[in-house]
């Protein structure tokens, strides 16, 4: 209680300060699914693209890049103020320059501030967050970090446009408004210690996962997964109290009455059952605060799991991590294919422990829930979940040790938490859970998804081949494998290493082909990209470095297997057949 009324006290303080703004933009601009998949959750209103100029004037600028986009801003004559959120994750270099008309005011390229012919390292709270403040009062410029005084320079300038170019052009599909999330422009100025209050508030904000303070809003959309056949389960949950109901039915309008939640704040899981096998349903999602402020979902749609004499098509993805952007990418990719649901081999966030909530908030759904708010997500814990605090939150589904079995067409999944590889060993609870699954199992085909790589071919996970040898993947997922070749295992998805792997059939660590398990690896929806060893290992039989995603239909006798980088582009193909 006394960290929310802390949290309350900051807000009133610093949006008091910003009754007069002239601008004040907080920035999540995942355009969501398109057509006539456009949903009200998505608002093209939460980016800066109002504010792009199409045909960019010439500028001077410092930093020796392409240009990727001009952006123009009014600001206000006399005395002003302008505030940035910086939340920066990926690994590449990127830059942008701040123009008041003509004459370049500051720089930010690969972590170095350029001040006049001053050069600074950009410092970041938590590892991923810059707030920057700068004031202009007459010719007299000050510069503010994190709530520190940083620089003061003269600049005479008549001009009240503010121009910002980008320069992204090594981070492929990122915009501005992916590093900036709050802009906000004023006239009046901010004392030192308005300054260290609004820093201390997008702190609380980033840690309590709000994107939007002050508005009622989503900070997980909804997030389907499906028990069975006859059953979805849909997470929800809003930054603040609130009383949320949900129609469903398979048509529109709904005839049903509105269902509520089972809880007013939290994460909150509507189960629907009684359900037909391989049928589309419409849903939404309605709500109020203690405000009367309401939110919408507007009409989303989910297809339950077929039966198991009918087909499928689905994704494979893994290593979301850290670039919401890649996400969007890639969902849309998948959208477009109308997949039936997708495969996650885990990773989801990078570091997402229970101090870290916004790699869940502020990036993953962000950057995913335009997809996962119609097509059923299937995800594993992966190392980036670190505690699996936020997995579990998230994801009911999962028992104790984060493993389950989902059954959909002629495919039965079989989903382990390779976190825990001492019980992955014969003897553990996962392992003799899987056995036990596995020989009760009667499925045409059978998969097991973790996250660890049982066979890699990358270049210093498993011994840095630049210098020496590897293993060539974790040996101590051998016994693990050795009982999916008993048990008839077809194909084992992993993700881990942030590249594309497939191996030639194998069986006891040589290439069998005809009792041999087909090993995947598509470790490609946004992490950063790693890369492979000099020399193929004898099991491997194709790689790719890139961003990337997999589609598989499957039918009672074929699997087939497309691999296409983040473009669309195809860059592998393979198939089984029984």
């Amino acid at each position: 209680m006394r960290k929310l009324l802390f949290l309350v006290g900051i807000f009133l303080i610093h949006f008091s300060s910003l009754a007069q703004s002239d601008l004040d933009l907080w920035l999540w601009p995942n355009p969501g699914l398109p057509r006539n998949a456009a949903s009200p959750l998505f608002q093209d209103s939460l980016s800066l693209r109002p504010f792009e100029v199409h045909n960019p004037i010439y500028l001077p600028n410092r930093i020796n890049e392409p240009l990727s986009k001009q952006y123009q801003f009014d600001l206000p004559e006399g005395n002003s103020e302008m505030e940035f959120w910086f939340f920066e994750h990926g690994n590449e270099p990127i830059g942008l320059e701040l123009f008041v008309g003509n004459q370049v005011l500051l720089g930010l390229w690969n972590h170095q501030w350029q001040l006049g012919n001053a050069v600074a390292s950009q410092q970041k709270w938590n590892k991923r967050f810059t707030h920057l403040v700068i004031q202009r009062q007459a010719n007299t410029w000050t510069f503010w970090e994190n709530g520190k005084l940083i620089r003061t320079q003269d600049l005479v300038s008549n001009s009240d446009q503010l121009y910002i170019q980008s320069y992204l052009q090594q981070e492929p599909y990122f915009n501005l408004d992916h590093w900036i999330k709050h802009l906000a422009i004023k006239a009046n100025i901010s004392n030192e210690s308005e300054i260290q209050k609004s820093f201390l508030a997008h702190q609380e904000w980033t840690q309590e996962g709000i994107r939007i303070p002050g508005k009622l809003h989503f900070v997980a959309e909804p997030y389907l997964y499906a028990p069975d056949a006859e059953s979805m389960n849909i997470t929800v949950e809003t930054n603040e109290k609130s009383n949320l109901f949900i129609q469903v039915g398979e048509s529109i309008p709904f005839m049903n009455k509105p269902s509520p939640a089972p809880g007013t704040e939290g994460v909150q899981t509507f189960e629907l059952k009684g359900l037909k096998a391989g049928i589309q349903y419409f849903y939404q999602i309605k709500g109020k605060n203690q405000a009367g402020e309401e939110i919408d979902s507007g009409v989303l749609t989910f297809k339950t799991p077929e039966p198991a004499e009918n087909p499928i098509l689905f994704g494979v993805v893994s290593d979301t991590e850290a670039r919401p952007w890649v996400n969007e990418q890639i969902g849309q990719k998948l959208w477009e294919e109308r997949v039936d649901f997708v495969i996650h081999m885990g990773d989801i966030t990078d570091g997402g422990k229970e101090n870290n909530k916004f790699e869940w908030t502020q990036e993953f759904f962000p950057g995913s829930s335009a997809l996962f708010s119609r097509i059923t997500h299937v995800p594993v814990a992966g190392n980036g979940e670190g505690d699996i605090f936020w997995y579990k939150y998230y994801h009911p589904q999962a028992n104790e040790l984060g493993a389950y079995r989902y059954s959909n067409g002629p495919g039965d999944f079989y989903v382990l938490n390779s976190n825990e590889m001492d019980e992955l060993q014969p003897g553990g609870a996962q392992y003799e859970w899987l056995k036990t699954q596995l020989q009760q199992n009667k499925a045409d085909w059978k998969f097991v998804q973790m996250h660890h790589a049982p066979y890699s071919s990358d270049e210093n996970d498993y011994g840095n081949t630049w210098e020496g040898s590897s293993t060539w993947g974790n040996r101590k997922l051998q016994p693990l494998l050795r009982l999916l070749e008993q048990e008839g295992v077809d194909v084992m998805f992993f993700g881990h290493l942030h590249t594309y792997m497939r191996t030639f059939p194998l069986f006891e660590d040589q290439v069998d082909e005809e009792k041999g398990i087909h090993y995947i690896q598509l470790g490609g929806m946004g992490g950063n990209l790693e890369d492979f060893a000099p020399a193929r290992p004898h099991f491997s039989t194709k790689n790719f470095r890139g961003f990337h995603y997999g589609v598989v239909a499957l039918t009672s006798h074929k699997f087939e297997l497309k691999v296409y980088n983040a473009d669309g582009s195809l860059i592998d193909l393979m198939e089984i057949e029984k």
